[in-house]
């Protein structure tokens, strides 16, 4: 089979090796950002993938695609929407990425009113388009804690106060808004205590085939320190379609993806609390450890045969039991690359590459990443322990200059602990 990934900032890179590796012609299509356009940043930028898979800019093979019309289009996250929608229109076989996914991710005030008006409530919030009057809120209603979102960008831009008390963390938002300059609006959510977690259902032609949960963590550092990362590591496992945590999440909006006859992926992120379901937001795309963690973990077909299937109607899910485990690695941030990385080569196939290139024999580091990603570890278990027995009995054996990775992905002794989060979910009726 033929593929083509497109990406713009190579969190795709990962499966396009994999696709190649199991003997299909891949061609990873580039589409960096305005920011990575400048020549510090291109330079780094084009260099990712090199000497690993063939890459072309997607422009290019946007321009020539009546050549791969028998090629499946594979879109790694929501970007280069106009391409997109064109080629979906002339019936091109395409898989994620589109005007609806992208709104739902980067337009919080339309998703939220989107989930809102099929019943599935978010916590209170209200839009700032500058910081003062955002901090004069705040004071305002000093008793109620916030969480930061910018109303359109990336959700790794979200501020969650670490205060456990709802005065303190209101002071705590307030210190933040006063020492940044969003570069568009934002939106203040009321912050809601309970159980978060994400929910995924796999969508064929509107038809509600398949989900999974993952119970991430998105801290940098042990204990739950440091700046908020897209994933420091995760645990996916399979749910039924008809228990708790779908019915009362995504499975409100199932009429919505019904109408559409939308085939992909519909999540939604939402904490299970006493007084129910509160919906934060949605990543209608590949996520960044979530599906690699399926994938490479749980499936029991290649990821080719995943990827064709669903594309064409004919996907059944083969996904075992027990749990995937990931963890990010990562170096530090602003590197400037060219950083030789030593690893067994009994682990390539656990391994989904990301800021990554190869010269000659050497895997080195690409230095485009500017919060230091280079590579996400797998690993499997039939318990949350022994999966993250298995993912850190890898990621000891892979080495580069400043490597980093969380350890404590088992513990108990930090908020947002998988285990303990998964323990409750159980307990609460959702899982």
């Amino acid at each position: 089979m033929r593929f083509i990934v497109a990406t713009r900032d190579y969190s795709g890179l990962g499966f396009a090796i994999r696709l190649q590796d199991e003997g299909h012609d891949v061609v990873l299509a580039t589409n960096p950002s305005e920011a990575d356009r400048t020549p510090e940043r291109l330079a780094n930028y084009n260099r990712v993938g090199d000497g690993m898979l063939r890459k072309e800019p997607l422009c290019q093979l946007f321009d020539k695609r009546r050549e791969y019309r028998d090629v499946y289009w594979i879109w790694d996250h929501n970007h280069s929407v106009e391409e997109n929608e064109t080629i979906r229109a002339e019936g091109f076989k395409v898989l994620g990425g589109g005007r609806y996914a992208n709104t739902m991710e980067h337009d919080r005030s339309a998703c939220l009113e989107h989930a809102r008006s099929y019943g599935l409530l978010s916590p209170p919030f209200h839009r700032f388009e500058d910081t003062s009057t955002a901090i004069h809120f705040c004071k305002q209603h000093r008793r109620t804690a916030y969480v930061y979102k910018p109303d359109e960008g990336a959700n790794f831009e979200t501020f969650v106060p670490e205060s456990e008390d709802s005065m303190d963390a209101n002071e705590e938002m307030r210190l933040y808004l006063a020492s940044i300059e969003p570069a568009s609006a934002f939106i203040l959510q009321e912050r809601k205590e309970g159980i978060e977690t994400n929910v995924e259902v796999w969508f064929d032609r509107g038809e509600p085939i398949f989900a999974f949960m993952s119970l991430e963590s998105k801290r940098r550092c042990a204990l739950d320190l440091g700046e908020l990362v897209g994933c420091a590591f995760d645990f996916a496992f399979v749910i039924p379609l008809t228990c708790r945590a779908v019915t009362e999440s995504v499975g409100k909006l199932f009429p919505a993806y019904e109408k559409m006859r939308y085939t992909g992926f519909g999540d939604a992120n939402f904490i299970a609390s006493r007084d129910g379901v509160w919906f934060f937001e949605k990543c209608e795309r590949f996520g960044y450890n979530a599906h690699p963690n399926l994938l490479f973990n749980l499936s029991r077909q290649p990821v080719a045969e995943v990827f064709a299937s669903f594309i064409g109607g004919s996907f059944k899910p083969k996904f075992s039991g027990g749990f995937g485990a990931t963890v990010l690695m990562s170096t530090k941030a602003n590197s400037t690359g060219a950083k030789p990385i030593l690893f067994p080569k009994r682990l390539w196939p656990d391994i989904y590459w990301w800021d990554v290139y190869k010269k000659g024999d050497l895997f080195l580091t690409a230095g485009y990443d500017r919060e230091g990603y280079v590579l996400i570890v797998n690993g499997f278990g039939y318990t949350i322990q022994t999966a993250w027995e298995n993912v850190m009995k890898k990621a000891s054996q892979i080495y580069f200059p400043y490597r980093q990775y969380r350890p404590d992905g088992a513990g108990t002794d930090f908020p947002s602990s998988p285990l303990r989060r998964w323990q409750a979910l159980g307990a609460m009726g959702y899982i």
